[in-house]
């Protein structure tokens, strides 16, 4: 671990994103069960906190100077495992319930590809539910060795990420794919710039921008029906909520602790939420409270699991001592990495 991955690990920011990441995962599930509520707002800005902590992290740890196979052959051992794990786990759940598994769409999500189901076709299949987010999570890893060195080339300078934050706020003005690619993808390649860099941006002036822009979208879509400037304004919330984490102070509060204690089950609850939705009373808020207490449970129990079969596969790599860049125990979005962590449907 280099010493700017331990400074990282040791600093707020591991707290204010083990936090925020559970606030993130929970928005996102309130998103597809209030689906008349306008929530896309803090959802987008929970993707984007998401992919950025996982490139800061990611950069933070294994830098420019990696091994590229040893860093693939990691995320194989402590991401790919635990996915396949849980599609196994969902397959029974749909089987019983006489739903559509053996198609070939189920082989796309097998291989973590369903994305391009969202984008270029309509999936047959009763498994990939929204896992757009999870094949955009394996295309960063895949590129990331080569966007580190691109920003290493680049230097310190801002001509890379504006360019890239030119482009994809384009894309997402321009594009609408249903579902919130550009400004997700974004946040990959601004969290490896600033990985690389860091920042100056002082916590209270991000925090001012990240929330006074949110304030500007309400007014100008609520009040004056405005929307052209969305795509600008939503951009500019989620960076600045990012630098803000990066730098701020949360309190340690016994309620805070306990919403960072289910970061290691972020995968669980991303993959399998939208297949737990349960209507026993007939309340549609008392429901959505039990349904997210079956969804949590369920997901630290598949969590506790999938780790014990990872170390079945990999007992060599799970032998070592466990290295914590703390977040998930990890700081890749989705997966408990100990070495350093969608199934969102279209927003």
């Amino acid at each position: 671990m280099t010493s700017s991955a331990r400074a990282l690990q040791d600093s707020p920011a591991s707290f204010n994103y083990s936090v925020f990441k559970v606030v993130a995962i929970l928005t996102v599930v309130a998103s597809h069960w209030f689906a008349d509520l306008p929530l896309w707002i803090p959802t987008v800005v929970g993707l984007f906190i998401f992919t950025f902590s996982s490139a800061l992290f990611t950069t933070r740890i294994y830098g420019s100077k990696l091994d590229v196979r040893s860093f693939w052959q990691k995320k194989l051992q402590r991401l790919l495992v635990r996915y396949w794990f849980l599609l196994v786990c969902l397959s029974v759940l749909l089987l019983a319930q006489d739903k559509v598994v053996f198609h070939w769409h189920s082989l796309v999500h097998v291989f973590g590809l369903s994305g391009f189901l969202n984008v270029f076709g309509h999936n047959e299949s009763a498994l990939g539910a929204g896992l757009w987010f999870f094949t955009v999570l394996l295309l960063f890893y895949a590129t990331y060795p080569y966007l580190v060195r691109a920003c290493v080339a680049n230097g310190n300078d801002f001509f890379l990420p504006l360019v890239a934050t030119a482009f994809f706020m384009f894309m997402d003005k321009n594009v609408n794919l249903g579902f919130s690619l550009w400004l997700t993808t974004l946040g990959f390649i601004l969290g490896v710039f600033v990985g690389l860099y860091d920042t100056r941006v002082a916590p209270r002036l991000a925090l001012a921008l990240g929330a006074g822009s949110l304030v500007l979208i309400l007014a100008l879509n609520l009040v004056l029906g405005y929307k052209g400037a969305n795509n600008a304004l939503l951009a500019l919330s989620c960076i600045s909520t990012n630098l803000w984490l990066m730098k701020a102070r949360l309190p340690h509060w016994a309620p805070l602790r306990m919403l960072a204690k289910l970061e290691g089950c972020l995968l669980e609850i991303f993959i399998i939420h939208m297949y737990l939705f349960v209507h026993p009373t007939g309340q549609h808020l008392l429901d959505f409270v039990l349904s997210l207490v079956l969804i949590v449970a369920t997901a630290w129990v598949l969590g506790q699991a999938g780790s014990k079969v990872v170390a079945l596969v990999f007992p060599a790599a799970t032998a070592r001592p466990a290295r914590r860049a703390s977040g998930f125990g990890m700081h890749d979005p989705l997966a408990q990495d100990r070495d350093h962590f969608d199934a969102t449907p279209r927003f």
